[in-house]
């Protein structure tokens, strides 16, 4: 069924009018029945996108949960070993570096330090360790060097000799708890 045209003045039959407000009728009824189908399946797309976006957002929190805590071990091992609360200290030739294993730096785990000290004479160091159970390194800024070395260290100091009584220079490096 069409639409049938009436002219300006004219009379239309009963039967004419009824058969355009039916076919006027059948139109809003398919544009009302297209528009909740389209409605329904934009809901049904919403509610897929919006699970979607549920499950994405637990998997997201869930690999958050999991980088946190791998940040928290990661934290507990530099904390650990010292590698996250450092002091450092650099005057000249004479440097320490501490490591800690606190925030408020009160348990050492590793000390560092070096200079240079002349021939036959005793370096205190700028921080002790606490035991003679550290490393203590030597070397010179001569290229003939014999009988020297160290003739003794404890937790606060080392001496170093020169067997022939030459002087120069000696750069040291110790490490240790």
């Amino acid at each position: 069924m069409a639409l049938t045209e009436i002219e300006y003045g004219a009379l239309a039959s009963s039967d004419v009018i009824n058969n355009n407000f039916q076919y006027l009728d059948d139109r809003i009824s398919n544009l009302s029945e297209t528009v909740t189908s389209n409605s329904a399946g934009v809901s049904s797309n919403i509610a897929s996108i919006n699970s979607t976006i549920s499950a994405l957002s637990e998997d997201l929190n869930s690999d958050i949960e999991e980088i946190n805590t791998d940040l928290g071990g990661v934290k507990s091992n530099l904390s650990e070993y010292g590698y996250l609360y450092v002091n450092s200290y650099f005057n000249g030739t004479s440097w320490y570096k501490e490591y800690f294993s606190d925030s408020e730096k009160e348990t050492r785990v590793w000390l560092e330090q070096g200079g240079v000290c002349s021939s036959n004479s005793t370096t205190v160091y700028l921080k002790s360790f606490k035991s003679t159970d550290y490393t203590l390194l030597l070397g010179t800024h001569c290229t003939y060097y014999e009988g020297g070395g160290i003739s003794g260290k404890t937790a606060t100091q080392f001496s170093h000799r020169n067997g022939k009584g030459w002087g120069y220079s000696v750069n040291w490096y110790a490490c240790g708890k």
